[in-house]
Formats: C-alpha cells, sequence, structure tokens
C-alpha cells in the first residue's frame, strides 16, 4: 500500500493545476504555511474589485445567523467568491476557557453546509484548535481537504535559510544555519524575521557571531545559558544572562519554573538510561536539537545536583508565596545552591 502524501504536497500539486476544492480546512502549528497558501487560494480567486462582496471574512466565533449568511451569499461580477472563517472553534470536542465547541444543533447547523457547498464559493476555515476525531473534521474533510500545516523540519528549514540568504546575495554554511534554527521560537515567521535582521546587518558570509550579536534568541533558549552556565561552573555567565532577563521583564518567578522544566527532563533522561538523542527525544517528546541539550545536562550534572534542584523549585515556590522572599533574590539563591551543589567555587 503506497504511503499517504503529506497534504501540502497534494495541495501544491493542485494548485499548480489551478485546481480549486470547495472547501479548505487549514490546521496546524505553522501559521506561515497558512498563511501562504491562503493567500495563494485568494489570488486564484478574482473579487472583480468588489471585495466587500466577493471577499467575506469571519474572525472568531459569531452568530449562526452571520454564518448562514455568509454560506448562502452569492458572488457579484464573477464566478466565484472567498469565504474565510478564521477560529471558528467548531472541530473541538471540549470546552477550554473561551473555546466552545459546537452542541448538537450546531453540528446539525455545520453538516449541513458541507453536505451541500455552492460551486460558486470557495470556503476557507483556518483553525488553531481541531481534534481530528471529530465528526465535523471528518465531514469537512470528505466534502473538501482538511490541510495539516505542521513546522518543518530541521533539514528543511536549513534548506529554506540558505536559499533565502543565497537570493540576499549573502552566504550561510550548513553549521550557523542550523545553529540560528536553534535559537529562536519555531515558526517560519519568527524566523524570517529574525533571518532578514541578520542578513540587513552581515557582511557576504553570516557567521555564528553575527547570530549571537543580532537575533533575538528564545527564552527557552537563554534559560539553557542558565543551565550550561551552572554545569560549567560559569557564574559570569549564568548572571549576565539572568541580568539580560530582567532587562527584558522577564519574571523571576516564570525563569525559575523554566529552569526547573529544564532540569526536571534531564533527570527524567537519566532515570531513563537515554543513551543518545534519538532516544532521549523519544522519551521527552521534544526535537533532537532539543533533546541534545537535555542530554548534555543529564550526562554533566550529577544525579544528587539534579534531584536537589527538582525538589527545591516546591520549597522556593512556597517562600515566595508567603513573603518569605523575593522572587529575584529566590532564583538568584537557587543558582547559587545549584553551582555549589555543582562542586564549584562561586
Amino acid at each position: 500500500m503506497a504511503a499517504k502524501k503529506n497534504d501540502i504536497v497534494v495541495l501544491k500539486s493542485e494548485l499548480n493545476e489551478n485546481k480549486l476544492r470547495k472547501l479548505y480546512v487549514f490546521y496546524g502549528d505553522e501559521e506561515y504555511i497558512k498563511e501562504m497558501y491562503i493567500k495563494r487560494i485568494t489570488d486564484m480567486v478574482p473579487d472583480a474589485g468588489l471585495e466587500e462582496f466577493n471577499r467575506i471574512r469571519i474572525n472568531g466565533q459569531v452568530s449562526y445567523s452571520e454564518y448562514d449568511d455568509a454560506f448562502e451569499g452569492m458572488p457579484m461580477m464573477t464566478d466565484k467568491r472567498l469565504l474565510i472563517i478564521r477560529d471558528s472553534n467548531i472541530f473541538t470536542t471540549r470546552r477550554s476557557g473561551s473555546i466552545v465547541p459546537p452542541d448538537d444543533a450546531q453540528k446539525k447547523f455545520w453538516l449541513e453546509k458541507f453536505s451541500r457547498l455552492s460551486d460558486d464559493t470557495v470556503v476557507i476555515f483556518c483553525e488553531k484548535n481541531v481534534d481530528a476525531r471529530s465528526a465535523l473534521f471528518k465531514a469537512a474533510g470528505k466534502a473538501g481537504f482538511n490541510v495539516k500545516c505542521e513546522y518543518l523540519s530541521e533539514s528543511d528549514l536549513k534548506a529554506w535559510v540558505i536559499k533565502k540568504a543565497r537570493k540576499a546575495g549573502k552566504k550561510i554554511n550548513d553549521d550557523t544555519a542550523r545553529y540560528l534554527i536553534s535559537v529562536v521560537d519555531p515558526g517560519l515567521s519568527i524566523l524570517e524575521s529574525e533571518l532578514d535582521k541578520l542578513l540587513n546587518y552581515c557582511g557576504d558570509t553570516v557567521t555564528v557571531s553575527d547570530v549571537d550579536r543580532v537575533v533575538s534568541k528564545a527564552l527557552q533558549v537563554q534559560v539553557f545559558e542558565i543551565t550550561d552556565g551552572i554545569l560549567e561552573g560559569n557564574v559570569k555567565k549564568v548572571f549576565k544572562t539572568m541580568e539580560m532577563l530582567r532587562t527584558q521583564k522577564q519574571s523571576a518567578f516564570g525563569l525559575l519554573y523554566l529552569i526547573y522544566s529544564n532540569v526536571e527532563k534531564m533527570l527524567h533522561i537519566r532515570l531513563a538510561n537515554a543513551a543518545n538523542r534519538n532516544e532521549a527525544a523519544e522519551v521527552l517528546g521534544v526535537t533532537a536539537w532539543l533533546a541534545q541539550k537535555y542530554l548534555n545536562g543529564a550526562r554533566g550534572f550529577s544525579l544528587e545536583t539534579l534531584y536537589h534542584m527538582v525538589t527545591r523549585v516546591p520549597e522556593i515556590d512556597y517562600e515566595i508565596k508567603s513573603g518569605l522572599v523575593g522572587e529575584w533574590q529566590a532564583l538568584e539563591q537557587y543558582i547559587f545552591e545549584a553551582l555549589e551543589k555543582r562542586g564549584k567555587k562561586v
């Protein structure tokens, strides 16, 4: 049996052939890819200069009379119109905060709409919250095309960075591209923004030092610099990073729990006896790059230090909430204790 083709591969092929479906549901983590293909479909549906009639946009959950009007309308002076619905949450099955899944009557409404989609309207749902097991999601897939937009793999991201740099007349080698990808938050939108800054700043060749000087590193990466500094016994590195985060007005309480999250994962890897980054990635359910960072810490810290760093946080939490110590003072105390446990002079 042949493997199922990636949704994006199928979509790209169909659009290259000028084939449009009546219904699309874009979902998944990668917003950049969602928006890229929504724009491409939009460009394929001319509005005849009458955007008000031929580009219907609905953001968030609205009244069902508004949904009904949107579906039952007709194009003006053109063959097709476009209906774009964002964050409707109709493909969810559990209530969570402001997310309210459809009730039975609303499910019936949508099933009826999906069963008789008009030839003169292209409907696009762009959703952050989707339960692929829901009846409405399955019905939408039968009526149209559910397109999962996932984060690109490291190799695809690396190729994208190198290609974009080349178009700008710059060079960036594999290792530097990989480093850039590793230090920014996930998502092509953020990566593109940081890469543009980098390309505008650097000379003909992008270096790792350029990345360190120009790129806004993800908070998780900066927290790793703290745990790396503790591991190295490098007090200057630790407190330089902490001061930078304080200047950024990060919460000391939040940083404490991010450090806790890191060392808890290191302890988990240690107890699971993960031998390499692939095993660590499987244990933790994270990317290979993150798994390697956790694995390095797990190998570098003693079990005693990891246990101390994990069990000490709930105690500090109590001390902060009881007003016995300030947040930043508590965080600094925690860092010093970890450095001492590491066996380094401070």
